[in-house]
């Protein structure tokens, strides 16, 4: 699956109702505030916040703004939505189940046009206020994407965030390597049930559900198995500025 590009790009005025009631405005307009229905909170820390987003057949969301610097969008299901901004001007995408976007700051009403369910996560990467610069964002020889880029691809990456898409398949194990020293998000494209072995020889397995989102901080180097029949999937989305020791568990 490549990368898909959602185009969020809007001026302040566009951003916003008005320019005078932008700092009034700006929390209620968040999704989580305005909108328990439709919003699910999943992962929040410092460094970064990650929430679900369910739609029924044919339902409509109200007006709500995503802040910048944008999010990571992995998409649940397929999706056909209308997105509707305060001006009246409207869009629709299309994309399938399993796709994953950056998605630009934006304010606007959300539709699902599909007869089914839609449903998302969305992960947005945070920078406390008066946080130093993170160390830099740095990949060796023992990275997954270079030990092992056919399972391990990088679907996309910015100054934020690098996205990977994780493919493990049945009853396969995979080589030895390392993730960056930064907090990540994990998303659950299929269920797992997966064997993790780091390089002392210690041993854990996991179970977790398709859907499931959750947060990872740095690790020791290691090697995953998929314990399946069914191959393993799963979204891993790497913060750039998470590094360091204060990284929450």
């Amino acid at each position: 699956m490549g990368i898909v590009w959602m185009l969020g790009a809007v001026t302040a005025g566009a951003a916003l109702f008005s320019g005078d009631c932008l700092a009034a405005d700006r929390e209620s307009l968040d999704p989580l505030a305005v909108d328990h229905q439709h919003y699910q909170l999943d992962v929040e820390n410092q460094w970064v916040r990650a929430f679900r987003e369910k739609m029924a057949p044919f339902e409509k969301m109200p007006m709500h703004q995503h802040p910048g610097p944008g999010a990571v969008i992995v998409l649940l299901t397929d999706r056909h939505n209308r997105l509707t901004s305060p001006e009246g001007t409207s869009r629709e995408l299309r994309d399938h189940a399993g796709a994953v976007m950056w998605s630009l700051p934006s304010t606007h009403r959300s539709e699902n046009l599909n007869n089914a369910p839609f449903e998302a996560i969305q992960i947005e990467p945070r920078r406390p206020a008066g946080a130093a610069a993170a160390p830099p964002f740095t990949v060796d020889k023992t990275d997954a994407t270079v030990v092992d880029p056919a399972h391990y691809h990088v679907e996309l990456e910015n100054e934020y965030v690098r996205v990977l898409r994780v493919t493990i398949g049945p009853h396969e194990r995979l080589a030895m390597h390392t993730h960056p020293q930064t907090g990540a998000v994990l998303v659950q494209l299929t269920d797992q049930n997966l064997r993790l072995t780091t390089s002392d020889g210690t041993a854990r397995i996991s179970h977790y559900a398709r859907g499931e989102v959750r947060w990872v901080g740095p690790g020791a180097a290691h090697q995953d198995e998929n314990l399946s029949e069914a191959p393993l999937k799963f979204i891993r989305v790497e913060l750039k500025s998470a590094v360091g020791r204060d990284l929450p568990k």
